[in-house]
């Protein structure tokens, strides 16, 4: 006989509106799909055919490598912002906008590592172009703030890959980022205000001062967004791992 006693259907967990479902991993520290590396390439693509193509128009002597280094820089210090202010932007004034840009925080830094990569050729080829003697606007204070800053960039693009960040303890990883993305920015920091005192530009403040000011901005940021407790007032809807 057909069995006609009903069956209750299980209760359904209710997440209160504006928190994280604790049985949902965040979205932030999803493995990196088919998506995120065809973000990487496309943009890795377009920073080396920028580089090098303006390069080749302003020349591949000292003038146009030096223009190429500058320009890289600038290009590199775009993506490092995008993905230093995603986690505090969604934090603060969590939107739609900043979903999309924490979704993408993980390509964003593999695409400044990348880019970084392509800052170091143009460094290497305009020491060739000065050999034997070392490049006249390279001081040995870049030696001693860019050489550990560009290694730790290094470690942090390469354990952004899935594959490698399994192998590490979830702390040391956490470290590992977290150090590296302020060993970034006091890289950019110190060779700005650096730069003020030691080179000449016929606009200082375009050059160099709204640079200063965007990297201060963004420590505030993210310095404001730490001290956020867990549950305040306008908690994040997806739950966010701190960088």
């Amino acid at each position: 006989m057909p069995d006609d006693r009903r069956t209750t259907p299980a209760p359904r967990s209710v997440v209160p509106e504006g928190r994280a479902d604790a049985a949902t991993p965040p979205r932030a520290s999803r493995p990196t799909g088919p998506s995120d590396r065809f973000f990487v390439v496309i943009g890795t693509l377009v920073n080396a055919v920028f580089a090098f193509g303006l390069a080749w128009w302003a020349g591949t002597a000292r003038e146009g490598t030096q223009l190429a280094l500058r320009m890289t820089a600038r290009v590199s210090f775009a993506w490092f912002m995008l993905a230093f202010l995603a986690s505090p932007l969604h934090a603060l004034r969590p939107s739609d906008a900043t979903r999309r840009l924490l979704r993408w925080r993980r390509a964003l830094g593999i695409t400044f590592g990348l880019s970084m990569a392509i800052h170091v050729a143009f460094i290497l080829r305009l020491f060739l172009l000065y050999s034997p003697e070392r490049p006249p606007m390279v001081t040995d204070a870049d030696f001693l703030v860019g050489i550990p800053g560009l290694l730790l960039v290094a470690a942090m693009t390469a354990t952004s890959a899935e594959a490698l960040r399994r192998t590490l303890d979830p702390v040391a990883w956490k470290r590992l980022h977290v150090v590296g993305l302020w060993g970034a920015w006091a890289i950019f920091f110190l060779c700005l205000v650096d730069s003020v005192g030691r080179k000449e530009t016929n606009h200082p403040i375009l050059a160099y001062g709204v640079f200063i000011a965007v990297l201060l901005a963004g420590a505030g940021l993210r310095l404001a967004a730490r001290v956020r407790r867990p549950g305040g007032p306008g908690e994040p809807a997806i739950a966010v791992r701190p960088a």
